[in-house]
């Protein structure tokens, strides 16, 4: 299917009645055809979001299973357990000067 080329919107004002017709004939076509493009890439992009969702929720969940994993076998081979997190302080420490300062 070739495209055909729409006359010029710019010399709107010197086109025949008929040469007008197709021009809006035309942009309403390609309005159409456009907006069916997008409620497909819509569609699209709604279901990557869901796949995105759903392996973010999986690649979390072998993470903890790796780490359970992991701490199993330090265990069995009689190494020390993984030492607690504690905060580092940075939070409180920034928070108060901001709290000081105002």
């Amino acid at each position: 299917m070739t495209k055909r080329r729409l006359p010029m919107a710019e010399h709107a004002d010197t086109l025949s009645l008929k040469a007008l017709r197709e021009l809006v004939t035309g942009l309403v076509a390609r309005a159409d055809r456009a907006e069916i493009r997008i409620e497909a890439l819509e569609a699209d992009n709604r279901k990557l979001r869901q796949e995105d969702d759903r392996l973010r929720i999986e690649n979390t969940r072998l993470k903890v299973d790796n780490q359970l994993l992991r701490d199993e076998i330090a265990r069995l081979k009689n190494l020390p357990p993984r030492p607690p997190f504690t905060p580092s302080g940075m939070d409180q420490a920034t928070s108060d000067k901001a709290v000081a300062g105002s």
